[in-house]
């Protein structure tokens, strides 16, 4: 026999609190944005962008993790400079470039050279403090 589940939401008893995954585990941070500016389109968990160089921001998170074991995952899509045509994709974007802390991560858009990017996402998974 099938189940099925319709709600318009699910809330903690309380009224207030996140509700509690068991054994699944949801994106604790996420940012959508352009290298064109710092400010983000769409966002998560997310307090600021700081532009380093070309091609090279970091990302703040409002609320901090547990360690610095979290993982943070991205691409970026179109340029905004270099020369290159509008929407290339090219690979992942976070990198190791800084000491990454429990809040800042840097995320970097490369191919063949570091540039700015149009199209910026990245995910962060882990355990929040």
């Amino acid at each position: 026999m099938t189940s099925v589940l319709n709600v318009d939401s699910i809330a903690a008893k309380d009224g207030t609190s996140p509700v509690e995954l068991t054994k699944q585990n949801a994106p604790k941070a996420f940012v959508n944005f352009s290298m064109a500016g710092t400010t983000a389109r769409d966002s998560l968990n997310f307090s600021s962008l700081t532009d380093t160089a070309t091609g090279k921001f970091n990302v703040t998170m409002a609320s901090a993790f547990t360690d610095t074991n979290y993982t943070a995952s991205g691409y970026s899509n179109g340029f905004a400079s270099a020369g290159f045509a509008g929407n290339q994709s090219h690979g992942i974007a976070v990198e190791n470039r800084i000491s990454r802390t429990t809040t800042v991560y840097a995320f970097d858009s490369y191919i063949g050279s570091y540039v700015d990017s149009i199209e910026n996402r990245a995910l962060v998974l882990g355990d929040l403090a």
